[in-house]
C-alpha cells in the first residue's frame, strides 16, 4: 500500500506543477513581451537535478520601457549555459521579473507532459489500490 501512495503523492505534485507552468505559460504567450537576453552568470543549485544539481542562469535584458531587468530564471539546466549567451525570453510587462526562455517547448509542451504524466500516474496509483491491477509489487 506504500508504493501506491507514494505514486498518487507524486502524481498529485506532478499534476500541480504541470498547471502551475501551464498557466504561467499560457500568461506569458498571451500577454508577455519578448526580448533579447544575455546570461549574465549561472547560480548552482546542489538540491536538484539528476547529476546532484543544477545550473540556474541569470538573464539581463532590456525591457520595452528601457528598463535594465536581471533576474534568475525558474528552469535550471546542466550544463550550465554558457555566460554571454544570447537568448529570446519572454517577459511580463506588468511584472518584468516574471521571465522565461520564449520557448515552445518549455512553455507550452513541458507543462502539458507533466499533467498527462501526473494523470496518468493518479490512475495507475488508483487501479492499485483497488487491485485491478499488479504493477507495483509490495
Amino acid at each position: 500500500m506504500n508504493s501506491e501512495l507514494l505514486i498518487l503523492a507524486i502524481s498529485l505534485v506532478l499534476i500541480v506543477v504541470g498547471v502551475l507552468l501551464w498557466q504561467k505559460g499560457n500568461h506569458l504567450l498571451a500577454t508577455g513581451k519578448k526580448a533579447k537576453a544575455i546570461v549574465f552568470k549561472n547560480n548552482y543549485n546542489a538540491g536538484v537535478g539528476q547529476g546532484g544539481g543544477a545550473y540556474y542562469p541569470v538573464v539581463r535584458f532590456l525591457t520595452d520601457k528601457q528598463e535594465w531587468i536581471t533576474q534568475e530564471l525558474s528552469v535550471g539546466y546542466s550544463p550550465a549555459i554558457e555566460e554571454g549567451t544570447e537568448l529570446d525570453v519572454v517577459y511580463d510587462p506588468d511584472d518584468p521579473t516574471t521571465v522565461e526562455i520564449n520557448s515552445s517547448f518549455q512553455l507550452e509542451v513541458l507543462p502539458r507532459l507533466l499533467f498527462v504524466l501526473g494523470v496518468c500516474g493518479l490512475l495507475l496509483g488508483f487501479l492499485e489500490i483497488l487491485e485491478i491491477t499488479q504493477f507495483v509489487g509490495d
